[in-house]
């Protein structure tokens, strides 16, 4: 398995764990905007001011 599919299933499973489940087309939407801010924030942490701000 290649390390860019591992590192899309790790952050497919976070967001799964984080953001909950999708049911109804709104929980898509809310969760695609929560899981940008996720990455935003993880982006900062990491130091990469730049891309988190790319990210919103």
């Amino acid at each position: 398995m290649s390390a860019a599919k591992e590192d899309r299933e790790t952050w497919d499973m976070a967001v799964a764990r984080l953001l909950g489940p999708i049911v109804t087309q709104q929980d898509r939407e809310r969760r695609r905007v929560d899981a940008l801010a996720l990455a935003a924030a993880a982006l900062r942490a990491a130091g990469a001011d730049e891309l988190a701000t790319q990210a919103q």
